[in-house]
C-alpha cells in the first residue's frame, strides 16, 4: 500500500502557506493536522479532487490560522530536538523515574508487565501493548512530577484495561484523583 506524499501550497488571506499532501488509498475522508513543528499535512483519499482538497483548507481556514498562530507562539516540548548527548542523559533520568514510580504505583495495582522502554517519539507520551511491555517518551524526565506520574499510571492501568472505558478510569483515580485535570495539562504542552 504506497502513501503518495509531496508539497503543496494555498492562498488564504492573502498569504501562501505550505503544507504536505499524503494520498493514502484507505482514506476515506480528507483530514488536517498541524504537528509541532508547526507544519500542515492534509491526508486524502488517491483520487480526491485538488479543488476540493483546497475548498477544504478554505473552509477549515479559521482553524488552522489559528492552531498554526499557537503551535508558533506556544512550542510544544516535542518540537524542541536534543543532542545525541542530551538524548542518553535524559533517557537515562527518564528510565530512572519510570521505574521508581512504577515500583511504587504497583503496590496499589500489582500488575505484571515485561518490559520498559524508554522511546523518542514525536507525539506520544506513552503507551502499553498486547504483550505487557510499557513504552515511554523519554521526555517525560522534562515534565511537573504529577504530569508524569499521571502518564506513568495512565499506561499501568492499561495492563488491566486495554481501552478508556469507566473502569480504566476509575483504576486511574484510584491513585491519581486529579486525573482529569492533569489530562488537560498534558493536552495544552
Amino acid at each position: 500500500m504506497k502513501i503518495r506524499e509531496n508539497k503543496k501550497s494555498i492562498k488564504l488571506d492573502g498569504q501562501t502557506y505550505d503544507y504536505t499532501l499524503r494520498r493514502r488509498p484507505r482514506a476515506k475522508y480528507v483530514r488536517l493536522t498541524i504537528n509541532h513543528q508547526a507544519t500542515l499535512t492534509v491526508t486524502a483519499p488517491v483520487a480526491y479532487p485538488i479543488f476540493l482538497i483546497n475548498r477544504f483548507l478554505q473552509s477549515r481556514s479559521r482553524w488552522f490560522l489559528s492552531a498554526l498562530a499557537k503551535a508558533r507562539l506556544n512550542p510544544s516540548i516535542f518540537s524542541r530536538h536534543h543532542t545525541g548527548q542530551e538524548l542518553a542523559l535524559y533517557k537515562r533520568q527518564a528510565r530512572k523515574l519510570v521505574e521508581d514510580r512504577l515500583k511504587y504505583f504497583n503496590q496499589y495495582y500489582n500488575f505484571e508487565f515485561k518490559q520498559i522502554a524508554i522511546r523518542n517519539q514525536s507525539t506520544r507520551w506513552g503507551s502499553c501493548s498486547s504483550a505487557k511491555n510499557l513504552n515511554f517518551n523519554y521526555r517525560i524526565c522534562l515534565l511537573p512530577s504529577e504530569l508524569a506520574d499521571y502518564i506513568i499510571v495512565h499506561e499501568l492501568c492499561h495492563l488491566s484495561e486495554m481501552n478508556h472505558s469507566v473502569k480504566f478510569w476509575r483504576l486511574v483515580e484510584r491513585t491519581i484523583p486529579e486525573h482529569k485535570k492533569l489530562r488537560k495539562e498534558l493536552k495544552r504542552i
